[in-house]
């Protein structure tokens, strides 16, 4: 028989662990908001080029495959434009409404996006839906952000993100598996299931987020405030950011498309690849967070998870001709190096920490979104890039050049950024 006694002391483990892990009412809404959508996206995302390519008949495999890498080029340059934007917007929204009001706004273009996508057949339109879905994490990143430099303390920040990151990555090591076996079934199906998951986050929203409430009295602030403030160790790593997505974003949304169309992998295989990564980086969050909150200096594991980033295209263009001439299988090979890409995800909670802690309360939520919404903009035309390359160069000597971009990122961070501790204090 449970007593008034021993479950205090259930209780107080619980609420222990919940604030060993930087988790309590705010961040749990969060969570759901994070895992929720990010869900019903990632069932669907890695498979859009898979869609665009075979939206294409009547030609030969080369050339949906080329098709596909226009459409997807166009694609990704309109995602980092509107997500720039979205940023900027989820900033002004979480400042002025608080980051309840944010993070319901982020589901509502995922519910036109969807509708659009099981209605239409048109590349155009399907690009149109598609870039709906994808800007609900930079409507809700300010909001997200708000909520950890302020509600949770200092020293347990990187790993309240390092939870966030879980709670994200979660859906890109289930969305995939799901994503890929539904395809068998059809589109319309995959599209259903992810609508869904919508439509349930957002009643469970509806439920909790209502515990967090705006701030009483709001200070508008002048664009031009916030970028005086930013620090100058934000600067440079903005600057190396930049740098590193240019050459993330040649390879990104191609990945899929390149081993799928290029390597002559499955549908299936791909979302067993790119779980691979996720469940990896899911692996490390947990211990790396709790290191790096104890560490004097987040700066070598954000340095190693710049390197990783960097690596990527080039192990995806190198690794599948050499372990094989060893002996190791395709799909041996292609498993190292999504593992290696994913465990890149080793220094992000302390990035993020890094970032929410460097601006004053009362223009984190504006800083955090003007933040991403320059770095956004900045890269917008990578993807476009990386599909004139693929046209006129292929795709291995794409990739190769991306991994070139992100190793000079990789440099530029390692030698101008300090990551002092007052910087994110």
């Amino acid at each position: 028989m449970e007593t008034p006694a021993s479950h205090g002391k259930a209780g107080g483990k619980t609420e222990s662990m919940a604030g060993w892990l930087g988790i309590n009412r705010a961040t749990l809404a969060v969570l759901i908001v994070i895992g929720g959508l990010g869900l019903s996206e990632e069932i669907w995302r890695n498979f859009l080029a898979i869609q665009l390519k075979d939206s294409v008949t009547g030609v030969n495999q080369a050339a949906q495959v080329l098709n596909a890498a226009k459409y997807m080029g166009i694609f990704a340059v309109l995602v980092n434009l509107l997500e720039g934007f979205g940023y900027i917007i989820g900033g002004r929204v979480a400042h002025r409404l608080g980051p309840r009001v944010a993070l319901l706004i982020s589901a509502l273009p995922m519910l036109i996006g969807f509708t659009l996508l099981l209605s239409v057949k048109e590349p155009w339109l399907i690009i149109l839906g598609a870039l709906l879905i994808t800007n609900w994490e930079a409507l809700s990143v300010p909001a997200t952000f708000e909520v950890v430099g302020s509600e949770v303390p200092q020293n347990r920040r990187t790993i309240a993100f390092a939870v966030m990151s879980i709670q994200k990555r979660l859906p890109k090591v289930l969305g995939p598996l799901i994503g890929g076996f539904v395809m068998a079934v059809g589109y319309w199906l995959n599209l259903s299931l992810a609508f869904g998951l919508v439509i349930l986050a957002c009643l469970v929203q509806f439920f909790l987020l209502h515990r967090m409430k705006p701030k009483d009295h709001v200070k508008p602030v002048a664009v031009r405030e916030v970028l005086r403030n930013i620090p100058p160790d934000l600067k440079r790593l903005l600057s190396a950011e930049i740098l590193l997505r240019w050459g993330d974003w040649f390879v990104r949304d191609f990945a899929v498309l390149y081993v799928v169309g290029v390597l002559m992998r499955s549908n299936q295989e791909a979302g067993v690849l790119i779980a691979l990564t996720s469940l990896t980086a899911l692996l490390t969050y947990i211990p790396a967070g709790k290191i790096i909150d104890r560490a004097p200096s987040p700066k070598p594991y954000i340095g190693v998870t710049f390197f990783l980033f960097a690596l990527f295209p080039i192990n995806l263009v190198l690794l599948p001709k050499l372990l094989p001439a060893l002996g190791v299988p395709m799909m041996g090979a292609l498993g190292i190096i999504f593992v290696l890409n994913g465990l890149r995800e080793l220094g992000e909670p302390a990035r993020k920490a890094m970032i929410s802690g460097g601006f004053s309360s009362d223009i984190r939520a504006r800083a955090i979104g003007l933040y991403w919404g320059l770095r956004s903009f900045a890269f917008c035309p990578a993807p476009l890039i990386s599909y004139l390359l693929w046209r006129w160069l292929g795709p291995q000597s794409t990739f190769l050049i991306g991994g070139i971009v992100g190793m000079l990122g990789t440099a530029w961070f390692w030698l101008r950024v300090k990551c002092e501790p007052e910087t994110f204090s």
